[in-house]
């Protein structure tokens, strides 16, 4: 067992490393990945060159696909999102979490629903009792697919405001920043969102955010938004993201970034960024990324049956 530790230890990517991003460039998973690989390269964790390729497309399934046929040797990786569980559960690829190895969660997103600062709804409480009167009176985007963690929270808070979810009106788009565009423009009634997109135009005063399906309350700019749970629904999901290479992978490689993404958690500038983009500070080693893994599967496949999408 000790030469195992040590061998574990004294592993070092020797080649050039490929960060597989699943969505275009410019967008939020893909900014977030450029991030860690940013700090990797300029706080010397890693000693070989490394490069981003893009493979946007089916809500993530074109780069997990591409993801999964490269060999296990630690010289590809990936950020994981909610999608990917999701179009599991939904059928939409046959991919799951299990077919992955999670090196390191490095930080957490909730899900946020935000009017535009001219909406008549001004609460969450005015949204759940307008749910629950007619679940079809609002049309919402639930980002750029249907079943994503956004369409999921908004339908836990549906079903405990006594609404059916399968009665709303949601609608998607291929990027969030048209999502955007049809609230600002009054196409739509509602976005449902990672929270981390709403600061900007929080910030700006064109949004107001109604609430968030966070445990507790954020800091910051959402510091004055109340979490589902205050309200007394039972709608808590748990974006997180994470870093995962192919299946199998060997505990060297395991141990090696899972070293250097903690690492780079602790720095200042990774402290700062979450900060600047209102990301929550939530790392998580590769058994405790496991764990989120589990639990995120639950919160969605539990939202996912009350939409009527689950089929697994």
């Amino acid at each position: 067992m000790c030469a195992q530790c040590a061998l574990a230890q004294i592993w070092r990517p020797g080649k050039n490393v490929e960060l597989v991003s699943g969505s275009a460039a410019g967008a939020a998973s893909d900014a977030a990945l450029r991030a860690v690989e940013r700090l990797l390269q300029e706080k010397k964790l890693i000693d070989v060159s490394t490069i981003v390729v893009n493979k946007p497309g089916g809500g993530g399934i074109v780069g997990w696909n591409y993801l999964a046929q490269q060999p296990a040797d630690g010289h590809h990786l990936t950020l994981l999102i909610g999608n990917l569980i999701s179009n599991y559960i939904t059928g939409a690829s046959a991919l799951s979490h299990n077919d992955f190895t999670c090196v390191s969660q490095v930080f957490s997103e909730v899900t946020a629903v935000a009017v535009r600062a001219g909406s008549p709804l001004k609460s969450a409480r005015e949204l759940l009792a307008k749910l629950k009167a007619d679940p079809s009176s609002v049309s919402v985007s639930v980002g750029t697919a249907f079943g994503g963690s956004g369409h999921i929270a908004l339908a836990l808070a549906a079903k405990g405001a006594g609404a059916n979810p399968k009665k709303m009106r949601a609608v998607v788009f291929p990027a969030v920043s048209q999502g955007f565009a049809a609230l600002y423009g009054g196409h739509i009634d509602m976005l449902a969102n990672p929270h981390s997109s709403f600061a900007a135009p929080l910030r700006e005063g064109r949004v107001r955010v109604l609430a968030i399906a966070s445990p507790q309350r954020l800091s910051g700019v959402f510091a004055d938004v109340p979490t589902w749970k205050e309200l007394g629904i039972d709608a808590t999901v748990d974006a997180f993201r994470a870093m995962a290479g192919p299946r199998n992978m060997g505990a060297a490689q395991v141990a090696f970034w899972e070293s250097a993404l903690r690492r780079m958690t602790e720095t200042a500038e990774w402290k700062q960024l979450l900060e600047q983009r209102s990301w929550v500070d939530r790392y998580a080693n590769a058994e405790g990324c496991k764990t989120a893994f589990k639990v995120q599967y639950d919160q969605m496949r539990a939202g996912l049956q009350e939409l009527g999408l689950a089929k697994r």
